[in-house]
C-alpha cells in the first residue's frame, strides 16, 4: 500500500469520526435546548425575571447562564415537570428550580431561587403564565 493511499484512508477515517462526534454534539445540544421550551422553564424564567427577590439577589438585567436540566413527563393528560437552571446578573448567579403539575384535576407551579443555601420562593400558584400563551 502506497503512502498516498494510506494517507487518504487515514484522512477518510478521521473525517468520518469527526462527523460522528459533531453529530453527537449537535444532538446533545439540541436536547438541552428542548428543555428551554418546557412549560415549567418558560413560566419559571418569566416569574424569575419579574421577581423583586430575584432582582435583589442577582441584579438586573438577568439572563440564563448555561444549560437547562430536569425532567418532563406527560402521561395520560397529566403533565409533571421539574426544571433546573441558573440565572445571572450584575450581582452574581443563582440556581432556579421550577416544579409543576397540571391535569384536569390540579394546576400547581412552584418556582424557587437561591444560592449558598438560601432559598426564596418566587412564585407558588396555578401552573400558568402569559408567556405560555405567546408560544
Amino acid at each position: 500500500m502506497s503512502r498516498k493511499l494510506l494517507a487518504i484512508v487515514f484522512g477518510a477515517v478521521f473525517l468520518f469520526i469527526g462527523a460522528i462526534v459533531a453529530l453527537v454534539f449537535a444532538l446533545v445540544i439540541g436536547i438541552f435546548k428542548l428543555m428551554d421550551r418546557t412549560d415549567a422553564h418558560v413560566c419559571g424564567m418569566a416569574y424569575v425575571k419579574r421577581s423583586d427577590a430575584a432582582a435583589k439577589l442577582v441584579g438586573a438585567p438577568m439572563e440564563q447562564k448555561g444549560f437547562t436540566g430536569g425532567s418532563s413527563n406527560d402521561t395520560n393528560g397529566e403533565l409533571s415537570e421539574r426544571i433546573t437552571f441558573t440565572v445571572g446578573g450584575p450581582l452574581g448567579e443563582a440556581f432556579v428550580v421550577s416544579e409543576g403539575k397540571r391535569s384536569q384535576l390540579e394546576s400547581e407551579l412552584t418556582v424557587r431561587i437561591g444560592r449558598e443555601g438560601n432559598t426564596q420562593t418566587v412564585y407558588s400558584g396555578p401552573f400558568d403564565c402569559p408567556e405560555l400563551h405567546a408560544k
